[in-house]
């Protein structure tokens, strides 16, 4: 077991601006969307939330010396799901050397739109605006 998954394709860490950090199967689409739009940008997997694996992602990121933008990217709504425990962890390690943006759905009384036509079309969107947010 490890806390946190490196990038099985991805760039080359020397040259990597941002790294893009996941939990669960939206990492997939990640690294799909991510070789589709070309973005060098490295997508971790955290597997482990609790207790928060600080050690494992300080030198999985440390990996990446360029990249100067941390984007926590999570399927569920802003107000549900693990960001809100991880802003903070992310921002105390992080922020002195790379911003922290966070990439998921907006807020929401329901982690879920109710019908699966609109979850993918929803999915879709949110992975393809987190590699915009790093074009930018």
């Amino acid at each position: 077991f490890s806390p946190v998954l490196a990038d099985p394709t991805g760039p080359d860490p020397s040259l990597a601006t941002s790294v893009v950090l996941t939990s669960g199967k939206v990492s997939h689409e990640a690294i799909a969307e991510r070789d589709k739009a070309g973005t060098p940008a490295a997508v971790l997997r955290v597997e482990q939330l609790y207790p928060w694996p600080a050690d494992a992602l300080a030198e999985a990121v440390a990996r990446y010396p360029k990249a100067l933008k941390i984007v926590w990217l999570q399927e569920e709504p802003q107000n549900m799901g693990p960001w809100n425990y991880a802003k903070g962890h992310l921002h105390d390690a992080f922020a002195d050397r790379c911003a922290i943006i966070r990439a998921s759905r907006d807020e929401s009384a329901s982690p879920a739109s109710g019908s699966a036509a609109v979850h993918v079309h929803e999915q879709s969107q949110l992975v393809a605006q987190t590699f915009a947010l790093l074009s930018s």
